[in-house]
């Protein structure tokens, strides 16, 4: 039905208001396991995999955020230890308990919070990659992972633990 003024609204999904005609394929949405290499988005609708070239340079970017990841961990976990109230128990391990807390100043507190989110932020980019359903995708986000935490996890054995997609 045909609202008067607004024409025959026919084509939603065309490319972009430019009147070109030609548009852009829908992005792959599959829900199960898949090695699709056609119309793959990552994260956004510009990112996409439709070539071999395209499936390789994904990955290796892929591997990168995961690698990356763990380095801005590290990063995270190594300024904490360094800004941590003198007579502070410093341990990764969750049964520890901090000695002396003390007040934490408000700057370091606003920092630590704002850490926090941009690592849970990141996490979750890496988990809507990994919810693409894509194994060349997922294998990117696992070997990145795995590199980046022999490459920069803590001697500490307390420190192994899963990645943080809350």
């Amino acid at each position: 039905m045909d609202m008067p003024g607004h024409g025959g609204h026919g084509d939603h999904g065309g490319g972009g208001g430019g009147g070109g005609g030609e548009s852009r394929p829908m992005c792959a949405m599959n829900m199960a396991f898949n090695w699709s290499t056609e119309n793959v988005c990552v994260l956004f609708d510009f990112w996409r995999v439709n070539s071999s070239t395209s499936l390789v340079l994904t990955c290796a970017a892929v591997f990168l955020l995961g690698y990356f990841y763990e380095y801005a961990r590290a990063a995270v976990r190594i300024w904490e230890k360094s800004n941590a109230p003198s007579g502070t128990l410093v341990t990764t391990g969750p049964s520890t308990p901090l000695v002396n807390t003390g007040a934490i100043c408000n700057g370091i507190r606003w920092r630590r919070a704002l850490f926090y989110g941009l690592l849970v932020a990141y996490s979750y980019s890496l988990m809507l990659i990994f919810m693409t359903y894509n194994g060349f995708l997922i294998l990117a986000v696992i070997g990145g992972a795995i590199a980046g935490h022999c490459a920069y996890s803590s001697d500490d054995w307390g420190a192994v633990r899963g990645a943080n997609c809350h």
